[in-house]
């Protein structure tokens, strides 16, 4: 029995070496065929991704929804970068950053955002631009720098009540606080030895950047092991919802709040039915509610954009006019 045993121990001592050695060769083919776009910017021990584009003042701070690289605004960054300067940046685990230190709450992130802003030389104050989960984020930055920011647009943002309001089956799981740290340090490990590498589905045919769509490409950002452990376990949404209650209003800060006017769909109609309800619900009281966060704050329900399809065209427009506000209301003073 204590041969068996040695052997079976020899036997993972090899096969968790092997592993560490395929995700550093699959870290090393990750920077080969993801070469960066933006740049890194050291924010004490580590480093976030930042991309800005144009010029002009107040700049406007592109904050992501749930997982995924800051890519995903690129063709919204474009179009603000034609009237001001316009920057996305990937949260730390996503994209080309590093990950940070457990928990990635929304004041951790705020936190993050702050100090990559500083060191990169951005200059506030800042129209912040946050998206489902980025709304959160953005509003809780209002909240611990209130003179770092000129204005907010909030797309579709999550709101605090939605842990009581929602129909469950749109909640994630969560487990209980004991078990947070737990969680996240064996997704760290598992992602160390290779496990979560090798359990992914295959990556996109294309070895290179150039050969990608940028569809492609956030694809491929979005899977590597570091976003999964960051979204799987690394983000712990009660405290961030207990942040963003916290957080303080915007005064006469201009704001607006972009709400989706359609339900997602499903084929069941139970669920359908308590979806169609609960939209109401976001729309005319936790939606209603943020725009009220400022005395300068507007609502604009968008009919017929469900909460992944709310236009480009609109955002920008809402940003433009958050600048031009923030532009006019500098030159008055």
């Amino acid at each position: 029995m204590r041969a068996g045993l040695k052997g079976v121990g020899w036997a993972i001592l090899v096969l968790v070496i092997a592993g560490v050695i395929y995700e550093q060769y699959g870290r090393w083919q990750d920077r080969k065929r993801l070469p960066q776009i933006g740049r890194s910017i050291d924010i004490g021990g580590r480093t976030l991704n930042i991309h800005c584009a144009g010029e002009g003042s107040p700049p406007v701070i592109l904050e992501s929804p749930g997982a995924g690289p800051g890519l995903l605004w690129e063709p919204i960054q474009t179009e603000i970068a034609k009237f001001t300067r316009a920057c996305w940046y990937d949260r730390a685990g996503e994209g080309w950053s590093d990950p940070g230190p457990f928990p990635r709450t929304s004041a951790a992130i705020a936190n993050d955002l702050h100090e990559l802003l500083r060191r990169a030389g951005v200059l506030p104050p800042y129209v912040l631009v946050g998206a489902s989960f980025g709304g959160l984020n953005v509003r809780v930055y209002s909240g611990i720098y209130p003179n770092e920011v000129a204005g907010l647009v909030l797309v579709d943002s999550s709101h605090e009540e939605e842990p009581e309001r929602a129909p469950k089956f749109y909640l994630a799981p969560s487990p209980p606080r004991y078990l947070w740290r737990p969680l996240h340090l064996a997704c760290q490990v598992a992602a160390q030895i290779g496990l979560v590498r090798l359990l992914q589905p295959s990556a996109p045919t294309a070895q290179r950047t150039s050969q990608m769509t940028r569809r492609e490409l956030i694809r491929a950002l979005s899977r590597q092991p570091k976003s999964f452990v960051n979204n799987s376990s690394g983000i712990v949404m009660p405290e961030s919802y207990a942040q963003g209650r916290a957080a303080a209003g915007l005064g006469a800060r201009p704001l607006i709040v972009l709400t989706a006017g359609k339900p997602p769909s499903f084929s069941d109609p139970e669920m359908a039915k308590q979806a169609a309800a609960y939209q109401q619900v976001w729309i005319h009281e936790m939606q209603a509610r943020l725009a009220r966060l400022s005395t300068r704050g507007r609502q604009i329900v968008l009919e017929n954009s469900d909460h992944g399809s709310i236009a480009s065209e609109v955002v920008v427009a809402a940003a433009r006019e958050i600048v031009t506000e923030g532009r006019n209301g500098r030159s008055s003073h």
